[in-house]
């Protein structure tokens, strides 16, 4: 399979989306993270809430869509029993590290220099507080999804099924964004499932996305999507996200900001529809985007790309470590995003390369 330069470019892009991502949850945006600094009212919320809102409609979707999509390769060209064995080592041991080592030490990182407390972080490792999976939920989701694919693989459902037209990537968002609000009338956004982590609110895109990155390679979408089809999902996306997400909150603040994440509202059903529209838009706009524009690596591109899935592991306590260290600085939170967001991408990725020049540590990320 030769090298898709546009999809390892996608990835530097979507790890920073994810690093900024935590990031902006930290000074005011909604959504849970280890260290929270500031909670906005509305309307100073909004250009955050957009941020979050629009990263959340596809970002980890598309990853579990890209990692599908060279899942199958990858096992056709090592077999059953290497691609097993490998994946344990490349998504297994990372997710212990983070569970045992990374997140207790991000917990720690809030509670000794955000909180005062005197703690100690031998202590924390020693007795295990802090454990969790923390953002590799990710990592742990697409173990669990791989092994399902080796299960049902001998079953062969390798149909050929075109690239679907416009009605039909519609029709797919609509039923998604109608599943997902109709989990949310039980578990509402926030909610995640004990030990695991996983969201369930948001797991029917994620479900979806992985088959279809399975399709796709099966298939060759990649091909079908087009610069000017990128193009028209792009502005889709851009009104969607500048637009039609503002109206739905001012419409609908009255009735508060729970109503959003879930039970029977208009609200959380035009919130859970808006999502896949978006998401589905904005996965095909970067696909087509990237694809005319991004399409080449050079040496600093190609150690970005490289560092990325490093980069997933460590972000947490790096950029937790960042906010502790400058949480005197006051400053308006939107704004303090803004100055420490290419601080944190920096941080994040120059951790992760020195981490990879650890003996044996690139046999693992």
């Amino acid at each position: 399979m030769n090298r898709l330069h546009y999809i390892d470019n996608l990835r530097i892009f979507l790890i920073s989306l994810v690093v900024l991502h935590h990031l902006a949850i930290t000074y005011g945006a909604p959504g849970s993270w280890y260290y929270n600094e500031a909670r906005l009212g509305f309307p100073d919320i909004l250009p955050m809430l957009l941020f979050v809102a629009s990263n959340q409609s596809f970002f980890m979707g598309m990853f579990f869509l890209v990692s599908a999509f060279f899942l199958v390769p990858s096992l056709e060209r090592k077999g059953t029993g290497r691609f097993t064995s490998e994946r344990m080592l490349r998504l297994g041991v990372p997710l212990m590290i983070f569970v045992f080592v990374l997140s207790p030490l991000t917990v720690y990182l809030t509670d000794r220099f955000a909180h005062g407390q005197q703690v100690s972080l031998v202590d924390y490792w020693l007795r295990m507080y802090g454990i969790g999976p923390g953002p590799l939920w990710f990592v742990e989701a697409l173990m669990l999804f791989s092994f399902i694919y080796l299960a049902v693989r001998p079953l062969n459902l390798s149909w050929r099924i075109p690239f679907p037209g416009t009605a039909m990537i519609l029709l797919a968002a609509f039923l998604t964004g109608m599943l997902q609000f109709i989990i949310r009338l039980w578990l509402p956004l926030g909610w995640s499932m004990p030990i695991t982590g996983f969201q369930f609110p948001y797991f029917v895109q994620y479900i979806l996305l992985f088959t279809l990155g399975i399709v796709a390679y099966r298939n060759n979408w990649p091909d079908a999507v087009t610069p000017e089809m990128g193009r028209r999902w792009f502005i889709a996306a851009q009104v969607l996200i500048l637009a039609v997400l503002p109206a739905l909150f001012f419409l609908g603040m009255k009735g508060g900001e729970d109503v959003f994440g879930g039970g029977l509202h208009w609200q959380s059903l035009g919130l859970a529809l808006w999502e896949q529209f978006t998401g589905f838009s904005l996965i095909i706009a970067l696909t087509g985007l990237f694809k005319k524009y991004f399409n080449r690596q050079g040496t600093a591109a190609r150690r970005l790309s490289g560092t990325a899935y490093a980069v997933f592991i460590v972000h947490a306590p790096v950029i937790v470590a960042l906010s502790v260290a400058l949480r005197n600085w006051d400053v308006y939170p939107p704004l303090k995003f803004m100055a420490l967001a290419p601080l944190a991408l920096a941080a994040s990725f120059l951790v992760a390369w020195l981490v990879k020049q650890v003996p044996g540590v690139r046999r693992v990320v």
